[in-house]
């Protein structure tokens, strides 16, 4: 019976969407026909603006696939694009490199003029290899995300208004708690899951176990912008479902990602304030997290692996994004210093293996950030961004598998729109743009980015910026 009663609802859902766009079509009638951009232009725009123009977006299903299958081409195309600029650069390497054997065929010891000649060698090899590696890293891991997002902006374009006509139909029903989590005026109240206090030891052993490995980046020294990360992550904590206390470490990391360990530890790098354009992006991820420690998703997922091997398994997968898989100076930088992949395994480890975990994060994270008076639409701009932009290996670690983007964005905005209106939700702060002013100059100052941190150099000194040669540039 309530299956019958749930197929009537989604067919009453489907003719009102339709009666919508209609409507919609009508009143705008016959302008309309002439505005609507080419498919093309909308899968550049954001989610937010299609979510909101969906129902007067017109497209039969045969424009829509053909187009899907013209993404496919083209993301095929760029893909072979990325193999040839690899492949020239990695064989401009093997040129150089086969100099290098010559020179040292020559003689036992090196003449000032062998000297001089292995130091360009080696200033030459560097800046390409790096440049080789940066296109691995596009084409294996940046380019599948961007094409992905496309797709689910066409997905969406096609299935969001019937998708919102049901919400809409379940909540003049009176049936809108009846979703997963749908009790949100009981949050802090409600239990998720039993045993939040069980999973403190968990996560100190895990925390301990990174230090010693030094794979943990440095905490950041400075107590101001500590204070207001601390602060707003509190705000967060106090109206969601966390039961333990929440303790918060900034690290000094370029890296674009937050992450949280079971037990209520979490770690925010200073590149995904440096990135967060308004205070709600960055309030959205918070809640993002913490709602990984309410839903005990890492405790959960704990079970099936050892905390040495997530450690290893991230060892290898950081050293892949950032180096391309060539092990080296780039991979200890990474590794030691850069925390470039690590989050991303151990979140894919801990966090992101079960679909249904991330989505459960993502409408909780919705509900915490909404709870605590922040706009919860943050997280999917935040998301969006990262999504779209191109230079991939400072945000790799924000997706943490390739995730299924259209579902992630249909359940975080449908439980948005499921929400109690609230007034004044906040999307940004005075707080907050003096937080960014202040990053921003700290890592200006070369010691911000220098101090301690390995040379990628070796041998001689190159300039200060190594540079590809205009004869190499592809």
């Amino acid at each position: 019976m309530r299956e019958t009663n749930s197929n009537r609802r989604k067919i009453f859902a489907v003719g009102l969407s339709g009666l919508l766009v209609w409507t919609n079509l009508w009143a705008s009638w016959p302008a309309n026909t002439a505005t609507v951009p080419p498919l093309t232009d909308l899968v550049q725009e954001p989610y937010l603006v299609l979510l909101e123009q969906a129902e007067e977006l017109q497209f039969s299903k045969k424009e829509l696939d053909a187009f899907r299958k013209d993404l496919k081409k083209e993301e095929k195309a760029e893909k072979k694009r990325l193999e040839r600029e690899e492949k020239k650069l990695k064989q401009q390497v093997k040129e150089l490199r086969k100099q290098l054997d010559e020179l040292n065929k020559n003689r036992s010891r090196d003449t000032s003029e062998m000297t001089l000649k292995r130091s360009e060698l080696h200033c030459q090899i560097l800046p390409l290899e790096q440049a080789q590696n940066a296109k691995k890293a596009e084409r294996e891991h940046g380019l599948p995300v961007i094409y992905d997002n496309k797709q689910a902006k066409v997905d969406l374009i096609e299935k969001w208004p019937a998708q919102k006509a049901e919400i809409l139909l379940a909540l003049e029903s009176g049936e809108a708690r009846q979703r997963r989590f749908g009790d949100v005026e009981d949050i802090g109240i409600r239990v998720l899951k039993e045993g939040q206090e069980k999973d403190i030891k968990t996560g100190e052993e895990a925390i301990r176990e990174m230090r010693a490995s030094r794979m943990m980046p440095p905490e950041l020294e400075d107590e101001e912008l500590t204070a207001y990360v601390s602060q707003l992550a509190k705000r967060i904590a106090d109206h969601s479902d966390l039961q333990i206390p929440l303790r918060l470490t900034v690290l000094d990391s370029d890296e674009i990602n937050a992450f949280a360990m079971p037990g209520g530890f979490l770690f925010v790098n200073t590149g995904l304030i440096a990135k967060a354009e308004t205070e709600s992006e960055l309030a959205g991820v918070i809640a993002h997290e913490i709602a990984h420690v309410t839903a005990r998703h890492g405790a959960r997922l704990m079970k099936k692996a050892t905390i040495a091997n997530i450690f290893f398994q991230a060892a290898q997968v950081a050293a892949m994004i950032f180096t391309g898989g060539v092990v080296g100076v780039g991979a200890y930088y990474a590794l030691q210093y850069g925390f470039f992949g690590l989050g991303m395994v151990l979140n894919l480890t801990l966090l992101g293996v079960s679909r249904d975990y991330e989505e459960e994060a993502d409408q909780l994270g919705a509900q915490y950030a909404w709870n605590a008076g922040y706009d919860p639409k943050g997280f999917v701009s935040f998301f969006d961004k990262m999504a779209s932009e191109k230079g991939y290996v400072q945000s790799a670690s924000f997706f943490r598998t390739h995730p299924p983007f259209f579902e992630r964005i249909v359940s975080t905005f449908s439980e948005i729109e499921y929400l109690p209106p609230k007034r004044d939700l906040i999307i940004d702060s005075t707080a907050f743009r003096q937080i960014k002013e202040r990053l921003s100059k700290a890592q200006e100052k070369d010691s911000w980015k220098t101090k301690g941190r390995p040379s990628l150099r070796r041998g001689p000194e190159c300039d200060e910026e190594m540079t590809i040669p205009e004869e190499r540039i592809i």
